[in-house]
């Protein structure tokens, strides 16, 4: 693998290792045994590579199309969509999870020492483009986006492939490849199955995995918790931490490289620990995760993340503990209701005591290298709105959040909306979670944050996220007839790009969002230009103060 990654034989590392074997392992190893010691200087090594490659690999093609038997050309959601336009587009995203979903062949299963895919039982809905599998985190807006188009048996199935990895190995871990093995994403499986449990009311679904759902709580209470100390008090919370060697399989590369820079080998073995940490983020990559001078300055060597505390981490492991317990109580067990309720408590002590700052008006990630408050903009800052991981009351929260994402410079002081989507941060690193790019999981972050506080004004600036965001992914797929993975905040309807990879098309989860926004305001949100909503051009063909809300026509700004 070194010497063909080495050689960039594809421009993305992730082909070679998604590729099928021809022939056991061993039989492979042995023929590039006799290609090594056969080799001369004078013969050419990346032609000599690539030909041994396409003699003893091939392009995995382990997924078959796969049409859910429970697809519906026209799901109840379209009644619920008020404004002609969204009402075919959402009827447009309903076909498109027909080009997303998989099955897994049977060979894969028969012989999967041959193959990097890992076997799940089920159809599933990949994310889209260079992805081609089962991921971890995207896939809570994909089963999200299912239920609403009425697919609940298909995603109480793609459910059921990430417990089936569950019950293999004990966690789910980035996505179903061998490679990803060594990691995990956020921890969303238990608020998947709540979601299903809430479009569903069956309960015996809980109770037959709740084993399981249990089982991926510990891994985290177990692998990824740490002790620290803030003004003399302990505390135990999460954070991102994969403790590994050698570069990532899929970006063998272009880690090696940046490793290879660094003077000694253990500053590489930390560096393979720290990028693997970020990835297992989500946010692979991002200012978030670098520490440099006790800053977020710096580049992909500068990454920590396991040196960081981080908000949306502890605020999911909160709200996953919460529902832990009620399902056990309800099941008649108190001793793991008491547990996992206590377990919630801690976390929430640590979201006040350590994370928020009452200054800002907001939770920063903590630092436990250098012990202190990340005071940077990130939209994760804000999960705990999301998942109600607060004490406080919601008039307060919500108040101190409107205000912080004025300071920030996100909204406006009248409240008008700046950016086509909010930027996952401030800071422009040319990584792809970092400004201008806007990503569909954040937007839900922040947008179901403000609204699930019940405060008017807080939804009222939710709504209108809502409709820029709307706007913007509508924009883009009227023109170029694609969903994006992530989009540009300052050109609306256009892509997001940086990072390791080429921006990417399909996109699961962005599908999955834009259906809950047009599921949540469908009866009053309508299709408006989204220069007009981030612009002050009064002189604009659509009036950007005309919003529909709570069956108000509103026509002034509201102070």
């Amino acid at each position: 693998m070194h010497d063909i990654q080495m050689a960039a034989i594809y421009p993305d590392s992730k082909t070679f290792v998604d590729k099928k074997l021809k022939y056991t392992e061993a039989e492979i190893l042995n023929k590039y045994e006799d290609l090594k010691r056969s080799f001369t200087k004078d013969e050419n090594m990346h032609h000599l590579l690539t030909n041994f490659v396409d003699e003893n690999f091939e392009d995995g093609d382990e997924l078959e199309m796969w049409v859910p038997p429970d697809f519906t050309s026209h799901p109840s959601i379209a009644d619920r969509i008020v404004d002609p336009e969204y009402k075919q587009w959402a009827l447009d995203l309903n076909e498109v999870w027909k080009t997303l979903a998989r099955k897994i062949k049977d060979d894969v299963k028969n012989r999967p020492e041959l193959y990097s895919l890992i076997w799940v039982p089920n159809g599933f809905c990949i994310p889209g483009g260079r992805f081609r599998e089962l991921y971890y985190w995207d896939t809570y807006w994909i089963v999200n986006g299912l239920l609403l188009c009425d697919m609940k048996q298909t995603a109480r199935g793609v459910i059921e492939n990430i417990m089936s990895m569950v019950n293999r190995f004990g966690f789910m871990p980035n996505g179903n490849r061998v490679y990803y093995l060594n990691r995990s994403q956020p921890p969303l499986l238990i608020l998947m199955v709540f979601n299903y449990f809430q479009m569903t009311k069956d309960f015996s679904f809980i109770m037959n995995n709740i084993e399981t759902l249990t089982t991926e709580f510990e891994f985290w209470m177990t692998n990824r918790m740490v002790k620290f100390e803030k003004d003399g008090k302990s505390y135990y919370m999460s954070r991102y931490y994969v403790p590994s060697q050698g570069p990532r399989p899929e970006s063998y590369r272009e880690d090696y490289e940046i490793a290879h820079d660094l003077e000694h080998p253990e500053h590489r073995d930390s560096f393979y620990e720290n990028i693997k940490s970020a990835a297992e983020s989500g946010w692979d990559f991002s200012s978030r995760w670098f520490i440099k001078d006790g800053g977020s300055h710096g580049s992909l060597r500068d990454v920590n993340a396991p040196g960081i505390i981080p908000v949306d981490l502890n605020s999911f492991l909160h709200a996953n503990a919460l529902a832990l317990s009620t399902w056990w109580i309800r099941l008649g067990n108190e001793e793991k209701s008491r547990r996992y309720r206590d377990i919630a408590n801690e976390f929430l002590r640590g979201l006040q005591e350590v994370l928020w700052h009452e200054e800002a008006g907001t939770w920063y990630d903590w630092d436990i290298i250098n012990n202190k408050h990340r005071e940077y903009f990130y939209v994760s800052n804000i999960t705990p709105l999301w998942t109600g991981s607060y004490t406080m009351s919601k008039k307060h929260v919500a108040a101190k959040t409107i205000q912080y994402l004025i300071d920030s410079k996100i909204i406006e002081d009248d409240y008008s909306i700046k950016y086509n989507g909010t930027p996952s941060s401030m800071q422009a690193s040319k990584e792809q979670w970092d400004y201008p790019n806007a990503w569909p999981p954040l937007q839900a972050f922040i947008i179901q944050g403000l609204d699930r506080t019940n405060q008017r004004l807080a939804q009222i600036i939710a709504f209108r996220l809502a409709q820029v965001w709307l706007g913007t992914n509508y924009k883009g797929y009227d023109h170029y007839q694609m969903m994006f993975e992530k989009y540009n905040t300052l050109q609306s309807g256009e892509t997001g790009n940086g990072g390791e990879y080429l921006p990417q098309t399909g996109f699961g989860w962005t599908n999955g969002v834009v259906l809950e926004f047009l599921d949540r305001w469908g009866k009053q949100i309508r299709h408006v230009n989204p220069d007009c909503l981030t612009t002050d051009d009064y002189s604009c063909p659509f009036d950007r103060i005309k919003e529909y809300f709570n069956g108000i026509w509103v026509k002034e700004k509201i102070v």
